[in-house]
């Protein structure tokens, strides 16, 4: 851990007592039944029906009510006449009420001030207490996707943490990572993220006990208990200072990567369990998150003068959650347990400080003042690094770590895993900041320390993913087989395996047969189904990929580029009113999507040839597209070589044009060179014709100085006939 003050001068004046270990960090924990053995969560109304006095006071805490569901009696938020509007997308939000629920709406206006596109949300749930915000989420058959607006007590509705700079709309699925931390422990599927089949809500008594049927059928059969104390169920306070800040830390540590260790998932964590058993934390070199409560107290000169102590100065001292929550003068207290009066009274004896420093003074507000964070808009946090305020703008944690991230546990700086837990967090780190020089270093990494390693599944996976951004197929097709081999039952390595046998050019039926694996593991991936739809659909089986989008979008109906593409299968068999629905419904979940029906491309082929290409009439009555600038890239269909191919013009000089699929992966990459436009011929860099379905075009260029122009993205929509 970081220690980044000199503890003189700010040291708890409590002279240390004894210890009855040399160090808490080596001082062995007790083990507890429940986590030693398989055991069942049972729920806090369980626990209500013998802890009434624990569960009432418990229920006065914010963690209480991180999570739950949205009530016209617990509402708080008032609704939003006043718009907000999203300067990137030209979307605008508001909240309204109807029949008492709180909706969520999107909408689009035209230039006549009429509304051209609206969608809107229901607020199904909520999270946050509402000390300081109020987050929400809707609820699609089952999944949990969060909304764009959040309440901010200190503010009112702004967009929610991220959605100002890449705005995820209706479409963010709740991680299992958030409804760890926010509820409690949920009945869930294998490997189906944000679709619980029971979420049980706020954070309840078995996230700091462990789970409690055992503890529960022992007290009912009145077994002995155990000698010493009640070993069925974790007791934290027994347990030593180390795994006591770990219950804490399991949610109250905020760093820029996280990654779970081989063989975790989201939930397996049980206190009493070393934290870093479970993940792999990397914050940003020489920081320190303003989040990160448990952190941030480990740099106070409090913390570190007495943690070798019988009373060391932890999480639990100020925050019992047995007890109410405590008012201004109870949160001074364990303050003036080392800093009495007769202490201050000689420490300040003579200077102006005395009179800031009398007994009824407020000890909380000045040396652990509220301050903002950043990637929380209008929320400010209490300060948890416990110094001297006018030294704080000062003093900087010390950097330990050459590189953009550093790991949290001396585990992952030294272990024996320790290099392949440094790559794998500066792949999710690179990828996360879009630094292309960071992630080929880190992936570097990684390989290295997997040279001769069959055992990591996920570090394989990620290894791989990695190598395919990179362009690296072949070395990508390497790593996630053997990822595969090592673990053979998990869908995203098979996805991403089927997707790079794709761009290998390998067999359609060795690529179908990855595909089917992934789907049998989870039936209920959609997205992945849908993906899947998409290579039949470039195989040519449209009955076989309309049956697989139409039962993706069954199990998830907002996969707007799902709609697109059965739209496209259906106007293939020429089933356009069918196909118009589908495209209809397609743009009114994206009204980006009307890009790509004007113009929409019918394109013709016989065989692995391109015979034609046409322009179709708009299958929808009216488009929601924004008038595009003159200098935008136009596309035209090209006659002038028989009409095999398309134009791109307003290209800018020595520039680039990218096909890619809506996932990002490129499929055709063009330069303009000295001209103003590009000419495709329908053709993929792999020299086969181009598939049915939606596609996005990039055009990346500089200007006359050489600097980067921004760059221009819209859809474009194929049609493909198949004469043979």
């Amino acid at each position: 851990m970081l220690v980044t003050m000199g503890v003189g001068s700010l040291a708890c004046d409590r002279p240390p007592t004894p210890s009855s270990t040399t160090s808490a960090t080596a001082e062995p924990g007790p083990s507890f039944r429940n986590v030693a053995t398989a055991t069942a969560y049972v729920g806090d109304t369980t626990c209500t029906s013998c802890h009434a006095a624990e569960t009432s006071a418990y229920r006065q805490h914010a963690m209480s009510k991180s999570f739950h569901r949205w009530t016209e009696a617990t509402r708080i938020e008032p609704t939003l006449e006043t718009p907000l509007r999203h300067a990137r997308t030209g979307l605008s939000y508001s909240v309204i009420e109807v029949g008492h629920r709180l909706h969520q709406v999107e909408f689009l206006t035209g230039p006549d001030g009429k509304r051209i596109h609206e969608l809107r949300r229901r607020i199904d749930h909520v999270m946050g207490s509402g000390t300081v915000a109020r987050s929400y989420f809707t609820v699609e058959n089952g999944r949990l996707f969060q909304l764009p607006l959040t309440w901010y007590r200190d503010h009112g509705w702004d967009f929610s943490p991220g959605y100002e700079i890449n705005n995820a709309r209706f479409d963010r699925l709740m991680p299992d990572r958030c409804i760890a931390c926010h509820a409690n422990y949920p009945k869930v599927k294998p490997f189906l993220e944000g679709k619980p089949t029971e979420l049980r809500p706020g954070i309840g008594c078995e996230r700091c006990h462990g789970p409690g049927a055992l503890h529960v059928a022992e007290r009912k059969a009145g077994t002995a208990r155990d000698s010493g104390y009640d070993r069925s169920i974790v007791n934290p306070a027994r347990l030593p200072l180390e795994r006591r800040m770990d219950v804490c830390e399991q949610c109250h540590v905020h760093t820029a990567v996280a990654v779970l260790r081989e063989g975790k998932d989201a939930f397996s964590y049980l206190p009493s369990q070393p934290l870093g058993d479970q993940w792999a934390y990397f914050k940003e070199s020489g920081s320190i998150d303003v989040v990160s409560h448990a952190d941030r107290l480990r740099q106070s000169a409090c913390f570190i003068a007495t943690r070798s102590t019988t009373r060391p100065l932890e999480c639990a001292t100020c925050h019992n959650p047995h007890q109410p929550p405590p008012d201004a003068r109870a949160s001074n207290l364990p303050c003036q347990s080392c800093h009495g009066p007769t202490v201050l009274a000689k420490k300040f004896a003579g200077s102006p400080a005395l009179a800031s420093h009398t007994p009824s003074s407020n000890c909380v507000s000045c040396h652990m003042p509220k301050v903002k964070e950043r990637a929380v808009p209008h929320g400010s946090f209490t300060e948890h690094w416990i110094r001297v305020p006018e030294r704080a703008q000062t003093r900087t944690a010390a950097r330990r770590y050459d590189g953009p991230i550093e790991p949290y546990f001396a585990r992952d700086r030294t272990g024996i895993d320790a290099a392949v837990y440094r790559g794998m967090g500066g792949i999710v780190y690179a990828s996360l900041a879009n630094d292309g020089r960071a992630l080929v270093g880190a992936a570097t990494a990684l390989q290295n320390s997997l040279e001769r390693d069959t055992s990591r599944a996920e570090a394989h996976f990620l290894l791989g993913v990695a190598l395919q951004q990179l362009g690296k197929t072949d070395l990508a097709i390497a790593a996630l087989e053997r990822s595969v081999r090592v673990d053979s039952g998990r869908p995203d390595p098979l996805r991403a395996l089927a997707q790079a046998y794709e761009r290998a050019g390998r067999s359609p039926a060795t690529i179908e047969q990855v595909y089917r694996r992934a789907l049998a593991a989870q039936p209920a991936l959609a997205w992945i189904r849908a993906e899947y739809a998409d290579f039949l659909q470039g195989q040519g089986r449209r009955d076989d990929a309309a049956r697989e989008y139409r039962s993706a979008l069954a199990e998830q109906p907002s996969l707007a580029a799902a709609w697109f593409n059965l739209g496209t299968v259906l106007a293939e068999e020429g089933r356009l009113g069918e196909s118009s629905a589908a495209f209809r419904e397609a743009v009114h979940l994206d009204p980006s999507l009307a890009q790509a029906l004007s113009p929409l491309l019918n394109v013709r082929t016989s065989g692995e040839s391109v015979t034609g290409v046409r322009v179709l009439d708009s299958p929808l009555p009216a488009l929601p597209v924004r008038e595009r600038t003159l200098r935008s890239v136009q596309i035209v269909v090209d006659s002038s070589v028989g009409g095999t191919g398309v134009s791109f013009l307003n290209v800018p000089p020595k520039g680039y044009v990218q096909i890619l699929k809506p996932d990002g992966t490129i499929v055709r990459a063009m330069t303009a060179g000295a001209a103003l436009s590009v000419r495709w011929d329908l053709r993929t860099d792999a020299r086969a014709p181009i598939a049915g379905g939606l596609f996005r075009v990039r055009i990346l260029g500089r200007d006359a100085s050489g600097r980067p122009l921004p760059p221009q993205l819209f859809y474009l929509g194929i049609v493909r006939q198949r004469a043979g």
